[in-house]
């Protein structure tokens, strides 16, 4: 920006100082000879002219000083505008400076925090695979004796102990395979080089028929995956009978009791050592059962949903529970040694177990994967049936309120609610609902006056969205219709079978 320029009242002066001059000399004409002043300056006459030019000028000189001045004021207040926003900004400079200094000095402390406590866990687990190790290398000889002893039992043992003892021997194996995973350096390359053993004994038996001629395998190479979903349910489960873990399974198979909630839809056969994946699932499965047993999320009708399928060739199993979402910023870092999403939420996790599942699973040349369940918002038809033969039709909606389920009639105008209850003069004889999303709908007949009973969603048994309550009285009844949360994580672990790597040995 230009300096507005400052003006000085020169020519009023110059012309002033002339007029002087001029008068002064026509006062003393003895200074200057006659002839020396032009002749309009030699008559005093002239004198007025003069005046009036010097006061014009002095309104001219006045007029431009006004004019520099106001240019000179405003310049002056966009400086000291400039002053104040310099100053103002460096203010805003010092306090961010102080805000980022402490912010620096928090992140140096978290950063401190998390490299000690990485370092803490990195050294107790090479203390522990130290100790696994030692373990290991010094109980090879007890590991023999203790096998041989069962064999030598199991030979000679009565047909009604066999299964004890084959129980143990399991478990044995099962004990040994988990210290050969704790003290190797990469559990994925360990796995896959025990499935690509099994692989070739496996491709060999298929090769020459596995004739009786052929040399025995030194270990087997296939296992069913529904054994192992069995033998990972067994020790968590409080009434196996309940869940048939006893006895082969039938598939398809529908199970259940106040903890599981199974669908077995389809089995495969798995090369690999099955221990590997009864590790996995049992991680799978116990993170499941932590989550849904949380406060806030266990309830009632809270199961944690298995279902084992095949897929393009491959099995999937997926798991689902109630719980808290996985938030975005940690679905690659629940995979990580040593995170715990637990410890985040004030629980103490060792972050070892969803390590073990992706691990194992990448060995199995496998992908695990999870998504956040959310509410599904859809209409439901209700038709209800009394003994009497009145015949009643609603159309309920289950919406999502503020991130809990709810539910509204189409035809009350009524504002969305917890449950819809009816009271009817007559028991009710049977019940049909059904949605858009299912082609069939789903029929509650054989409904006997003065007994009650309660129905889950049979459409999505591992994740029912309602629950029905029926109160028949002899000559009367009551009918509830409740959404329930389906909010949770499902994971989902897909493994090419056994089929599937003949078929694709690429």
């Amino acid at each position: 920006m230009r300096l507005a320029r400052v003006h000085y009242p020169w020519p009023s002066m110059l012309l002033a100082l002339a007029l002087v001059a001029w008068q002064f000399v026509l006062a003393n004409r003895g200074i200057l000879p006659p002839d020396a002043l032009p002749p309009p300056l030699q008559s005093p006459d002239n004198l007025l002219i003069g005046i009036a030019a010097l006061l014009l000028l002095v309104f001219l000189d006045v007029w431009l000083y006004l004019q520099s001045s106001a240019r000179s004021r405003s310049q002056l207040r966009q400086f000291q505008q400039r002053l104040d926003e310099l100053f103002e900004t460096r203010r805003e400079l010092g306090t961010r400076a102080r805000t980022y200094s402490d912010h620096a000095d928090k992140l140096k402390m978290f950063i401190s925090e998390r490299l000690l406590e990485y370092i803490e866990y990195d050294e107790k687990f090479l203390h522990f695979k130290n100790i696994a190790s030692e373990v290991r290398h010094n109980g090879v000889i007890s590991y023999d004796k203790a096998q041989t002893a069962l064999k030598q039992a199991l030979a000679g043992c009565a047909p009604e102990e066999r299964r004890q003892y084959e129980d143990a021997a399991a478990g044995l194996l099962y004990l040994w395979d988990l210290l050969d995973l704790s003290t190797t350096d990469n559990l994925a390359l360990h796995v896959a080089n025990r499935i690509y053993d099994c692989e070739e004994h496996y491709f060999q038996s298929l090769l020459h028929g596995g004739g009786a001629g052929d040399e025995p395998s030194p270990f087997r190479p296939t296992f069913m995956m529904s054994h192992a979903l069995r033998r990972a349910l067994l020790p968590i489960t409080e009434n196996p009978d309940d869940l048939r873990l006893d006895d082969d399974w039938k598939l398809p198979l529908a199970l259940g009791d106040d903890r599981f909630r199974i669908e077995l839809e389809a089995d495969a056969e798995m090369l690999g050592n099955e221990n590997h994946m009864v590790l996995l699932l049992e991680n799978l499965l116990n993170n499941a059962l932590f989550y849904s047993g949380q406060k806030g999320y266990a309830g009632r009708y809270t199961r944690v949903g298995i279902v084992l399928a095949r897929l393009d060739g491959d099995v999937e199993v997926r798991v689902y529970n109630r719980g808290p979402w996985i938030p975005e910023d940690e679905k690659d870092k629940i995979y990580q040694l040593g995170f715990s999403s637990r410890r985040i939420r004030e629980h103490h996790g060792k972050g070892l177990g969803l390590y073990f599942v992706n691990e194992i699973a990448k060995g199995f040349e496998g992908v695990v994967a999870f998504r956040n369940v959310e509410i599904r918002e859809q209409e439901y038809a209700l038709s209800i049936k009394l003994v009497n033969g009145e015949l009643h039709k609603h159309r309920i909606d289950l919406v999502d309120v503020d991130g809990k389920p709810a539910c509204r009639l189409d035809d009350d105008g009524e504002p969305a609610r917890k449950k819809i209850e009816w009271s009817f003069a007559s028991p009710v004889a049977s019940v049909e609902i059904g949605s858009e999303a299912r082609r069939k709908p789903q029929l509650l007949s054989s409904l006997a006056p003065g007994e009650s009973s309660t129905h889950l969603d049979d459409a999505n048994p591992i994740m029912p969205h309602w629950v029905i309550d029926i109160g028949n009285r002899k000559r009367s009844s009551s009918l509830r219709f409740a959404p329930l949360d389906v909010r949770g994580v499902q994971f989902v672990a897909r493994f090419p079978s056994a089929k599937s790597r003949l078929d694709n040995p690429d």
